[in-house]
C-alpha cells in the first residue's frame, strides 16, 4: 500500500504503531480471514530509588487476508518474533459473566515487518524495520 493510498484510506482514523515480539505463534482464524497476533512489549523506566522497572504490555492485532502482502507476512510469524505493526486502533467494551464491565483494544494491521529475534537487538531490528514502514 502506498503513502498516498493510505491517507486516503485512513485520512480519518487513529493510527498506531506497535513493536514487539509474538508471544505465541500466528493463528489464523474467522474461516481462514484473519492473522490474529499477540504481541509483547518491555518498557523500561527508573523507580523511586533509581532502579531499573520493566514493564509488559501486551496488544493483540488482526491482519485481513484482504491485505495479501501483511497477511502473507503474519501468518509466517512464530513465538519470540520480533514484529512490527502499523495499523488501527479499535476498542470495545463488553460483560464479563461475572458482571464486571471490560474494555479490550484490538490493533487492526495494515503493515507488518518481521525481524528474527536471533538476528539483532529490538534497537537494531527497529531502524532497520522503520524505514520501510512509512
Amino acid at each position: 500500500m502506498s503513502n498516498t493510498q493510505e491517507t486516503k484510506l485512513f485520512a480519518d482514523t487513529n493510527i498506531t504503531m506497535k513493536s514487539g515480539h509474538l508471544v505465541r505463534d500466528c493463528e489464523v482464524i474467522g474461516e481462514g480471514r484473519y492473522a490474529k497476533l499477540r504481541i509483547a512489549s518491555n518498557k523500561q523506566y527508573a523507580g523511586e530509588n533509581g532502579e531499573v522497572l520493566t514493564q509488559t504490555n501486551y496488544f493483540d492485532a488482526l491482519v485481513s487476508k484482504n491485505l495479501k502482502e501483511a497477511f502473507d507476512t503474519a501468518i509466517a510469524l512464530k513465538k519470540g518474533d520480533w514484529v512490527y505493526l502499523k495499523g488501527e486502533d479499535s476498542t470495545r467494551s463488553f460483560d464479563t459473566p461475572e458482571g464486571y464491565k471490560q474494555t479490550a483494544s484490538t490493533i487492526f494491521a495494515y503493515k507488518v515487518a518481521l525481524k528474527k529475534k536471533a538476528d539483532s537487538t529490538e534497537s537494531q531490528s527497529e531502524a532497520q524495520a522503520a524505514p520501510g514502514m512509512n
